[in-house]
């Protein structure tokens, strides 16, 4: 807070000496300032307090993460497929003991039959070669129908019986399956062709953070804007002038809140902390050229999952890859 002439406090309208709060901007006497920082107290506190719900909350699934609804529906469904199989193997083993059943009855019906022709024979004592080689086919041929076990076996069939389950991600979700509505609504710019914050002039790249704040190239103000969630203008996070920044192209931000552009005409990636007017360069920046270490008209930039850089070398007909120098 710092001390200023003569104003009207923000709370009672009445002009007194002020305070300005940095955070609001806004000024209050010395009798409404103290509540004012009261009702920022309060705030916090809420802030706070929602915070340890919401660790109790992630502390609580951590320790019933098996209770959790969907493992219930796999363990459900594992119970019903289980019973399915089961019942489903009593049926065939049943079916498999009445044919085996039925099986031996038959070879056992063919062996009576051999046996009383043996028996017959037997008793009549008129029998020669002919009559002993029928005997013999036969009784071969029932002893190999009787080695084959049965006319029945196990078929694989494709077509499962169980109801199959899959475990589907949201954010794995191919994005040609999604709609979106055709009515859109303008999240930064829209106020035509000009250079104050809620104007834009030739644009060419953007990036949305996970805040949904918009990071627009800015190319003929040769700037990068951010313009934050219903936002009716955008700050500079970027260039400004041309000697900071020419024809800002490619723009990424990281996690740490750094923003990336690609410096078109100086042939260079610029890194920008928000909130600094003077950027840094991150590769390039020795004149426009086709060395390893030279770009000639960079436009979109990119990180992969290890940090590396990724550079659009136009004029170059090229893609760079900057490794990452781990300290």
């Amino acid at each position: 807070m710092a001390m200023a002439n003569k104003t009207q406090c923000f709370t009672c309208h009445r002009e007194n000496n002020t305070f300005t709060c940095e955070g609001c901007s806004k000024r209050f006497c010395a009798i409404h300032l103290p509540e004012h920082l009261q009702r920022l107290n309060e705030e916090l506190h809420h802030i706070i307090d929602d915070y340890n719900e919401f660790k109790e909350r992630i502390n609580e699934q951590k320790q019933n993460s098996q209770n959790h609804s969907l493992i219930e529906q796999i363990d459900q469904w594992e119970k019903i497929s289980i019973e399915k199989v089961k019942q489903k193997a009593q049926n065939w083993r049943e079916t498999v003991i009445e044919s085996s059943q039925t099986f031996i009855n038959n070879i056992e019906m063919k062996f009576n039959d051999l046996n009383i022709q043996i028996q017959q024979l037997q008793k009549e004592t008129d029998f020669n070669e002919v009559n002993l080689n029928y005997l013999r086919n036969q009784l071969r041929k029932i002893t190999e129908e009787l080695n084959s076990s049965s006319n029945i076996s196990i078929q694989q069939d494709s077509k499962a019986f169980i109801n199959e389950i899959s475990i589907i991600s949201l954010k794995k979700v191919n994005s040609k399956f999604n709609k979106w509505e055709q009515n859109a609504i303008t999240v930064a710019g829209g106020n035509g062709k000009g250079n104050k914050l809620n104007e834009l002039n030739a644009l060419s790249f953007i990036f949305v953070d996970d805040d949904q704040s918009v990071y627009v190239s800015d190319q003929e103000n040769h700037r990068v804007m951010k313009w934050r969630k219903d936002a009716k203008e955008g700050t500079i996070v970027a260039g400004g002038n041309r000697t900071r920044l020419s024809y800002a192209q490619g723009v990424i931000v990281d996690h740490l809140g750094q923003i990336y552009v690609a410096d078109y005409l100086n042939h260079r990636v610029m890194r920008w902390c928000e909130g600094k007017e003077e950027g840094e360069i991150v590769v390039g920046g020795n004149g426009e050229g086709n060395q390893s270490d030279q770009l000639h008209y960079p436009r979109g930039i990119c990180f992969d999952d290890e940090g590396n850089l990724y550079v659009v070398d136009s004029e170059n007909n090229r893609i760079q890859k900057f490794k990452i120098i781990c300290e």
